[in-house]
């Protein structure tokens, strides 16, 4: 059975609140949530820490105000955004500027990032199974 982007969102990207607004052409993801147990089997923190490094699932939270804008001229980018708010995408697995925030109710953490606009890599618009594994 296909996942749909709905569940796939709530199953891998809880409702946290990153505390933070990107500025100029920077964008604000939210990388794909490693849980800490899987079943009933808890995974080692070396495992943990393995996966949360190597993930380069996220979604789109926020946008800076001249992300996917021509930077002279503030005009959108001739192609358009090449993301959204609210995307699945793709992003460099190094680089940008990652920091956690305490999921409510949860031992696990989500984790947000910030990366150029020009290193969103592609969109995810469907086969999320495909996505759903641990690395």
């Amino acid at each position: 059975m296909a996942i749909t982007k709905e569940d796939y969102i709530r199953e891998h990207f809880p409702e946290v609140d990153p505390g933070v607004i990107p500025c100029g052409a920077q964008v604000l993801v939210q990388l794909r949530t490693i849980k800490r147990k899987v079943g009933s089997i808890i995974l080692s923190s070396e495992t943990q820490d393995f996966n949360n490094g190597n993930t380069q699932v996220s979604r789109v939270v926020k946008v800076g105000q001249i992300a996917f804008r021509n930077r002279e001229t503030g005009e959108l980018w001739t192609e358009g955004a090449w993301a959204n708010i609210g995307d699945i995408i793709i992003a460099p697995r190094w680089g940008g500027f990652r920091f956690e925030v305490p999921i409510p109710d949860s031992e696990d953490k989500a984790i947000f990032c910030v990366f150029d606009d020009v290193s969103v890599k592609m969109i995810i618009d469907s086969n999320f199974e495909s996505f759903d594994q641990i690395l």
